[in-house]
């Protein structure tokens, strides 16, 4: 099984300010991860990069981690946040792992 944390901000990729509430946010997110891999969990960070001309942005981001072996099914919900969010890019972390559900 493997664990992917999916990271996405949430400022909007054209207006480079949030656009969508966090609470409403967290509700397209939930929506989309139950319908192309079940589910998941998901919780606010704080995102902080700095653009190529210098402007440092601090934006706050949804975490999201699932646990799954359909690497294609991540890739279709990443897919489907990033255009339902107006996002330029989420990243995908991939990581194996030994874990069960008990």
């Amino acid at each position: 099984m493997k664990k992917f944390t999916l990271y996405c901000g949430l400022n909007d990729k054209d207006t480079k300010q949030q656009q969508i509430a966090t609470l409403e946010a967290y509700k397209v997110a939930t929506n989309i991860f139950i319908k192309y891999v079940g589910g998941a969990t998901i919780y606010e960070g704080s995102g902080i990069y700095t653009h190529d001309d210098g402007t440092v942005v601090i934006e706050k981001t949804l975490v999201c981690i699932i646990f799954t072996d359909n690497d294609e099914a991540v890739k279709q919900a990443a897919s489907a946040l990033k255009i339902a969010l107006n996002q330029e890019a989420i990243a995908i972390e991939s990581t194996e792992t030994n874990s069960i559900f008990f």
